[in-house]
């Protein structure tokens, strides 16, 4: 016709294509390859976890810490402390202790037996005569700087005697130096420390009590495997803020507020520890301190140095500060 264009070149092209393409499938029905193709959604895949029993640590005997009265000025009227709120803890770079999720399962503590009649508890102690001789001794022999002698009572009333020290090789003669000749049979145990530990002796004897403190750690175990929990009560803080402190074996500072619960009027704590690498004759010392209101140095300087942490929170809560001090062993988990 005459002024008609010429049909394009592309509407040939698109024919081509699309015989291409029925072609192919009808060649993929006829051919039928084994393909898998989805009735539906897939789950994910379920992945079990099972929950280990927490293991049972064995019992061992409570001692009773020789502790000092806490003057009634401060107790009289005064309200139970409540537990501190949980708190991140701060990043550390000693691996001897871990802090996990508190463990729910609990044990009874062993009861320790009433005060004798015209006593008051861990401060009549503080007057046994038994104790005023070996009182003497340690004040007037342990006047080196990284010593500490912690006097305890068993539950049979027999006196116990920790010997913390970071030379093994002293601590045997000071033991039979403090002990020797005494009308009551003394039996000593040695605790070392390593040299970091340290500044933890230097700052619980600053207070002029000592070897008596007015807080009693007491532990349910002074021997524990890693992976279980060490357990154990403060007394003697009523109606102050008590603060648990751990200064491991590598002389890193451990704050443990968050594992304090305040029950029927006792502070009970029960911590997951774990020792990361080969084992080690060293223990861990334990400081609690009863201060006024709450300190601000744990949170700010936790995980620091002991020296470091210990001259910052020795200026902060002054020379006033109620002290309590133990010491654990962390023993490496039979496989």
């Amino acid at each position: 016709m005459i002024g008609q264009q010429p049909a394009p070149r592309g509407w040939a092209l698109a024919a081509g294509l699309s015989l291409a393409v029925h072609a192919a499938a009808a060649g993929a029905v006829l051919w039928q390859p084994s393909w898998h193709w989805s009735d539906g959604p897939t789950e994910p895949a379920q992945i079990t976890v099972t929950a280990l029993p927490i293991p049972t640590a064995p019992e061992s005997d409570v001692l009773e810490p020789v502790s000092a009265p806490v003057p009634p000025e401060l107790a009289a009227g005064a309200e139970e402390i409540s537990a501190p709120e949980p708190e991140p803890v701060a990043p550390s770079a000693s691996p001897v202790l871990t802090n996990t999720a508190l463990p729910t399962a609990d044990r009874a503590e062993t009861p320790v037996p009433p005060p004798s009649a015209g006593e008051s508890g861990p401060a009549a102690a503080e007057t046994d005569p038994r104790l005023a001789e070996l009182f003497d001794r340690i004040r007037s022999q342990l006047t080196a700087p990284c010593l500490l002698a912690l006097p305890a009572l068993d539950a049979e009333g027999g006196i116990r005697l920790n010997l913390l020290a970071s030379d093994d090789a002293q601590i045997p003669g000071l033991l039979r130096a403090l002990t020797q000749g005494l009308e009551t049979q003394v039996e000593g145990q040695a605790v070392l420390l390593d040299p970091r530990q340290c500044p933890g002796l230097a700052f619980a004897r600053r207070d002029a009590r000592y070897p008596v403190f007015p807080l009693a750690v007491r532990l349910q175990s002074q021997d524990v495997a890693s992976g279980e929990s060490l357990r154990g009560t403060i007394s003697g803080g009523a109606g102050r803020y008590v603060t648990l402190l751990m200064i491991d074996d590598n002389g890193v500072t451990h704050d443990l507020r968050r594992f304090l619960v305040n029950a029927g009027g006792r502070i009970r704590f029960d911590v997951p520890v774990a020792r990361d690498g080969a084992g080690r004759d060293t223990h861990q010392l334990l400081l609690a301190v009863a201060t006024p209101s709450r300190p601000e140095t744990v949170s700010r300087a936790a995980g620091e140095p002991a020296k470091d942490f210990l001259d910052q929170f020795a200026r902060e809560i002054g020379p006033e500060a109620l002290i309590g001090v133990g010491s654990v062993y962390v023993r490496q988990a039979k496989p």
